[in-house]
């Protein structure tokens, strides 16, 4: 016997609109949904009563995917200092973000993105913004009372419609004077914090999740910042760093990834023990690329030819800048998938940071 989706109202997880305008059943809808981008999602609301109950129904949006929806990278010609700039996906293909609606675009530059916002810094007259490029809203935020020597973005679009702007303006021996804005308060608030470990070890390599502010301490720490409560602690790293790490959240966990000249090694810490994963061959990610020339793994890490992007945040997927392309990988499979490449060959382009974050009313209500 046929039964329709929409005449399943019985069930808790069942879902019922009166009429799509082409004659999709609710879950065949639903399939279509889950495979576009985040802009296409947003411009579906639009299209009648119907849909946008669908798309905000909490238990429709989660089972929205994450998306790779926006990459935050630098690009310019020749031997100049390339330019921050943001690409959106846009049917299947990044396209760098036209920012022109915003008033201060032209004398600001991007600093750093956190699921799918924005981080504008003016230094004359000294200011900073938010941004969602997606809606194409902005907020300025008040200017803080010391001049920050660095700044970062808080925002988690689970938990929160709210952000925070994370502001370093000071480094005492073991710890540092920072200012956090909160968007709920419309507030900065000084603090003066013992990180643990001296602050010539601090990197800029930085990682929010789940409350807290994760900074990379060379050579073997990582130095935590809740910013709710307003303290840190001091996680010690698997294995002192020689070369590049990132810290990232994969399923609910911390995560590190640690490349050298001959693998990719993956380690997630659970409880308080650090655990290995998944490695990764670097000459096997360059065998798959295509590459037949004769170059070594430790010359193509100099030359800026691979780098870890990102952990993807539900599955066990890594995102990887591979010689000028932008590829995932599946830990689990252990296969790679292309995805785009960014620039020209008279291009100098570095992929800072790409964001994958969900269909979310905090995306889009929080600078409403």
């Amino acid at each position: 016997m046929k039964m329709s989706f929409s005449k399943m109202n019985n069930s808790s997880n069942s879902y019922h609109t009166e009429t799509n305008g082409i004659g999709l059943t609710d879950d065949l809808l639903i399939e279509i949904l889950t495979k576009l981008p985040l802009k296409c999602i947003y411009r579906c609301k639009c299209v009648s009563r119907s849909w946008r109950r669908l798309i905000e129904d909490r238990y429709i949006t989660a089972r929205l995917p994450l998306i790779l929806s926006g990459v935050f990278y630098r690009s310019g010609p020749g031997d100049l200092e390339p330019e921050p700039k943001y690409g959106c996906n846009s049917n299947g293909s990044f396209h760098e973000t036209d920012f022109n609606y915003l008033p201060f675009y032209h004398n600001s530059s991007i600093k750093y993105c956190s699921n799918g916002l924005l981080l504008f810094y003016r230094s004359i007259p000294s200011a900073f913004y938010v941004c969602n490029p997606t809606k194409k809203t902005w907020a300025a935020l008040p200017n803080p009372r010391g001049k920050s020597q660095f700044s970062i973005l808080a925002f988690d679009a689970y938990k929160s419609p709210y952000y925070k702007v994370v502001c370093f303006s000071g480094w005492p021996a073991h710890g540092g004077q920072l200012e956090v804005f909160s968007s709920e308060t419309g507030q900065w608030i000084e603090h003066n914090l013992n990180f643990g470990v001296d602050t010539n070890n601090l990197s800029t390599l930085m990682h929010y999740f789940d409350g807290v502010l994760y900074v990379l301490a060379l050579p073997g720490h990582v130095a935590c910042i809740d910013l709710e409560k307003m303290c840190c602690s001091i996680i010690k790293l698997p294995e002192d760093l020689k070369n590049g790490a990132f810290l990232g959240n994969s399923g609910g966990f911390l995560h590190c990834a640690i490349n050298d000249a001959n693998e990719l090694r993956i380690w997630v810490l659970k409880g308080m023990k650090w655990t290995l994963k998944n490695r990764v061959s670097v000459s096997g990610i360059l065998k798959w690329n295509g590459d037949d020339r004769d170059m070594s793994p430790t010359a193509s890490l100099l030359q800026g030819q691979f780098k870890f992007l990102a952990f993807h945040p539900k599955e066990d997927v890594v995102f990887l800048w591979v010689m000028g392309k932008l590829m995932s990988y599946d830990l689990c499979k252990k296969g790679f998938g292309f995805i785009c490449e960014l620039g020209t060959e008279k291009e100098k382009v570095q992929v800072n940071q790409i964001c994958l974050f969900p269909y979310s009313d905090n995306v889009s209500n929080c600078l409403a």
